[in-house]
């Protein structure tokens, strides 16, 4: 008689623990993992015309944009070494986890294993001018001399005056050299952003970008984009839309 509800007991004290144990696993996390998310300092940011979020520590900073391309999910993932060590960073060791509706692991994709639709086809060539028409006399020799080696009337000061160009203050100079810089910085990154990541050794206080591809699953709703760097796991979760 007293053996039931010994066992009773036990049952739900076996039961709390489970649910106390899930609870932690799911609010305690290993010290290396980042998730994106605002109580760790998780923004938002636009570059390129992509919307990008951003993981900073002291460490890194690690911005990931998420889309669709062809039959694959797109990575534009940006790594900045905010250390005084090399850091190496290989695409080979990020995936996708998809969290809903089922479990399961996207991987990466290495670029010679893409088959991505054609990038958007050249603008026409301008067509080349007609031939003159024959029926149209062209000038003569003469007149050709005669209009070549008409002089052109001398310049009143007045439009010599209005014409000339300012000259540029040593500010200004300074500026339009510091706006073209940054022009050229901004084509640059843009340019290697638009390029596949590849494994890389990052110098200190330098800047990695690049396009990272991962199989597809069109059901997928809730997944995380994880990327390993150097012994700490940056997660960016996402909702995606098909």
């Amino acid at each position: 008689m007293i053996l039931v509800p010994r066992i009773s007991l036990l049952a739900i004290l076996g039961s709390a623990t489970f649910s106390f144990a899930a609870n932690v696993s799911k609010t305690i996390l290993p010290d290396n993992v980042v998730i994106c998310e605002p109580s760790a300092g998780c923004v938002s940011k636009t570059l390129f015309g992509r919307s990008y979020k951003v993981i900073s520590t002291p460490r890194f900073t690690v911005m990931v944009s998420v889309s669709t391309e062809g039959g694959y999910t797109r990575a534009d993932v940006s790594v900045s070494n905010n250390t005084d060590m090399p850091l190496s960073v290989s695409p080979d060791d990020f995936r996708v986890e998809v969290v809903t509706p089922k479990p399961k692991v996207l991987n990466y994709i290495q670029p010679k294993d893409l088959n991505l639709p054609p990038a958007n086809p050249a603008p026409a060539a301008v067509p080349p001018a007609s031939a003159p028409n024959p029926g149209i006399q062209s000038p003569s020799p003469t007149h050709q001399s005669f209009v070549a080696s008409e002089p052109e009337p001398p310049a009143s000061p007045l439009s010599a005056t209005s014409d000339a160009t300012p000259q540029m203050t040593e500010a200004q100079t300074l500026y339009a050299a510091e706006e073209q810089k940054i022009a050229q910085q901004e084509a640059s990154d843009r340019a290697a952003a638009e390029k596949h990541l590849s494994a890389t050794s990052i110098a200190p206080n330098e800047v990695t970008r690049g396009r990272v591809y991962f199989e597809r699953d069109k059901k997928s709703h809730l997944v995380n984009i994880v990327l390993p760097i150097a012994g700490v796991v940056f997660e960016f979760p996402y909702a995606l839309k098909h």
